[in-house]
C-alpha cells in the first residue's frame, strides 16, 4: 500500500543516472534583428522539432481565447484594487536537473513565438462598462518576462517556498503582458524549478494545462528553435478604440436578442410555467450559495495578506482506486480529504466541527471551446462534517452530483456584465465579502500523465500555487504522472499551525487509501 508522501523537492530527489542525461544542446543560431512592421503584427513562423505536431502548434497559436475579455475575466482583472482579491496564480514544475540556460531561453523564445496571446497586454478605453481587450505589446521584451535566480544554500524545500511566497504574491506589471517566468537554480542535488506566474484573466487551470501540454517536449532530445521575428508594432490606439466600440455593440445586441427570445418564450408558456421556472431557478441559486448562510470555524476568523505555501504528494493510483472502491469520483475523494483534514485539525484543539464552508469551481468548458481563457463557475458548499468516512464520501458525492445539474450553475457568469457598471472598488469589496466567508477553496485540475521535458530536463512534479481570495486556505491539485500534486496557500493569521493542517490532511488521505484502496 502506498501512502501520502512529502512532495518531490529539490533536496529529496535521487540523482539521475549518468546515461539518462540528454545529449548536449547544439549551439544556438545567430538571430537577426527583427524588422518592425508599423502597420500590423505578424506572427513568427518558428522552426521546431518534428515531434511537435501540427495539432500542438495549432493549440499554441490559438491559445488564449477571444480577443475581448469576458465579463468574468474583466472583473478578475479590475479587482486588483484590493490586494486580497488579486487573482495571479503560479505554476511550478520541479525539474530533475538544471537545464542549460541558452537552451531554456530557446524554449521560451519558441513558446512566445508560437503563442501570440503571450505577447499581448490588456487595453482599456476607460469607458464605464466596456470590456477590456487584448492588444499587441509594441514594447514586448522576452528578457523582462523570463529570468533566472539562484536559491540561498542549502537550496532545500523551505528556501524554495520562501522564494515562491514572494514571487507569487508580487503583482504583474499591468502595462505589460501579465505573466512572468523564472528558472530557479541553486536547488540541492543540482535540481531546479520552473515557475510561471500568470494572471487569472488570461486563463483558468485547465487552460494552463492546455498550454503546457502543447509546448512541453515528450523527448529530452527535442530542441526548439525560433527565429524571434515576431513583429513588435502595436495596433494604433484609434483602431483599438473603434474595434472595442463595434465589438461591444455586437455583444450588447446579441445579449438583448437572446434575452428577448427567452422572455417571449416565458410569456408564451403562461404565468404558471413562468412561476415554476422562476421558483426552480431561485431554489437552484440557494443550493449553489448555501455556504453564505452560515459562519465558519471560530479558529479561522482572522484574515491577513500573509502567505505560506505548503506542498504534498498523494499517490494517484491508490487514491483513484479508493474512489472506485467507494463508488465515488476522484474529485469527491479529494474534497472529502480536505474536509476530514479540517476535522482532524479541530480535534487537536478538542473542538467538534459541524460544517466547513467550502467553495470550488465547476468547469463549464465544452468540446470545441478555444484553448486558454476561463470556462468555469463557482459553487459554495456548507459541507457537513462526519467522523465516519463512508458517510462523508456519500455526502460529498451526492452534493457534487446534484449541483452539476443545477439550472443556475452559471449564474455568477451571467450577472458579471451588470457588475461591470459598478466601480471596481465596490465590486472588489463585494467579492471579498463573499469569499471571506469561506474557510477553504479547492481546485482540482487534471494534469499531464505523460513524461514531459523542459529544455531537455525531465519534469518530476507540477504544482499550482493558487491565489487566496480572502479564505483561510486555498487548495489546488494537479494530477501529474503517478502523483496528485497538492499545493496549499495558507493564511497564517487564520491557521496559526500550518504544519498541523498539513499533517491532518495527509493523515486523512492516508486513511482513505488504507480503508478503500487496500480492499
Amino acid at each position: 500500500m502506498q501512502e501520502v508522501q512529502k512532495p518531490v523537492t529539490a533536496d529529496e530527489v535521487p540523482a539521475a543516472a549518468p546515461d539518462s542525461k540528454p545529449k548536449p544542446a547544439p549551439k544556438p543560431r545567430r538571430v537577426a534583428k527583427a524588422r518592425v512592421n508599423k502597420v500590423a503584427a505578424v506572427n513568427a513562423a518558428p522552426q521546431q522539432a518534428e515531434a511537435c505536431s501540427p495539432e500542438r502548434l495549432q493549440v499554441l497559436r490559438s491559445w488564449g481565447g477571444d480577443k475581448v475579455m469576458s465579463a468574468a475575466e474583466a472583473i478578475m482583472w479590475r479587482m486588483e484594487v484590493l490586494p486580497k482579491t488579486r487573482s495571479t496564480g503560479t505554476s511550478v514544475h520541479m525539474l530533475d536537473g538544471c537545464p542549460d540556460w541558452q537552451r531554456f531561453l530557446d524554449t521560451m523564445t519558441w513558446m512566445v513565438s508560437s503563442v501570440p496571446r503571450l505577447r499581448q497586454k490588456v487595453f482599456e478605453t476607460g469607458i464605464p462598462g466596456q470590456l477590456p481587450c487584448w492588444v499587441n505589446d509594441d514594447t514586448f521584451s522576452l528578457h523582462y518576462h523570463v529570468r533566472r535566480v539562484s536559491l540561498p544554500a542549502p537550496g532545500g524545500y523551505r528556501e524554495l517556498m520562501d522564494f515562491l511566497e514572494t514571487f507569487a504574491t508580487t503583482p504583474c506589471d499591468r502595462s505589460r503582458p501579465p505573466w512572468e517566468v523564472v528558472l530557479i537554480e541553486g536547488c540541492a542535488e543540482q535540481r531546479s524549478a520552473f515557475a510561471m506566474k500568470i494572471h487569472h484573466s488570461l486563463t483558468d487551470g485547465s487552460g494552463l494545462i492546455q498550454l503546457f501540454n502543447s509546448f512541453l517536449a515528450r523527448d529530452p532530445n527535442e530542441h526548439f528553435h525560433a527565429d524571434a521575428k515576431w513583429q513588435t508594432a502595436g495596433t494604433p490606439w484609434s483602431r483599438n478604440f473603434a474595434a472595442r466600440v463595434i465589438g461591444d455593440a455586437k455583444h450588447f445586441s446579441g445579449g438583448v436578442s437572446a434575452l428577448g427570445r427567452q422572455s417571449m418564450a416565458w410569456l408564451r408558456s403562461g404565468n404558471t410555467e413562468f412561476s415554476r421556472i422562476a421558483l426552480n431557478y431561485s431554489r437552484s441559486l440557494i443550493a449553489l450559495t448555501q455556504a453564505q448562510s452560515g459562519g465558519g470555524s471560530p479558529l479561522f476568523r482572522k484574515r491577513s495578506l500573509a502567505t505560506r505555501f505548503e506542498l504534498l504528494d498523494v499517490p494517484f493510483a491508490p487514491l483513484k482506486a479508493a474512489a472506485k472502491a467507494a463508488g465515488v469520483s476522484f474529485n469527491d475523494v479529494y474534497l472529502a480529504g480536505i474536509i476530514g483534514g479540517f476535522r482532524r485539525y479541530h480535534e487537536a484543539y478538542d473542538m467538534t466541527l459541524e460544517a466547513v464552508p467550502l467553495s470550488f469551481p465547476v468547469s463549464v468548458r465544452k468540446p470545441g471551446d478555444s484553448a486558454g481563457g476561463n470556462k468555469f463557475s463557482g459553487v459554495s458548499y456548507r459541507a457537513p462534517v462526519h467522523s465516519d468516512l463512508a458517510a462523508q464520501l456519500k455526502e460529498v458525492s451526492e452534493f457534487v452530483s446534484r449541483v452539476r445539474k443545477e439550472p443556475a450553475i452559471d449564474f455568477f457568469n451571467q450577472i458579471m456584465p451588470g457588475l461591470l457598471a459598478m466601480p471596481s472598488s465596490v465590486v472588489a469589496a463585494l467579492m471579498s465579502l463573499v469569499t471571506s466567508r469561506m474557510d477553504a477553496q479547492a481546485s482540482n485540475i487534471p494534469g499531464m500523465r505523460d513524461t514531459a521535458y523542459l529544455a531537455g530536463t525531465k519534469v518530476l512534479a507540477h504544482y499550482a500555487l493558487p491565489p487566496r481570495p480572502g479564505c483561510a486556505v486555498m487548495y489546488a491539485m494537479i494530477t501529474h504522472g503517478d502523483n496528485a500534486c497538492i499545493a496549499l496557500n495558507i493564511d497564517p493569521a487564520a491557521i496559526i499551525e500550518p504544519q498541523l493542517l498539513l499533517d491532518s490532511v495527509t493523515a486523512e488521505f492516508n486513511d482513505i487509501i488504507r480503508q478503500y484502496a487496500a480492499n
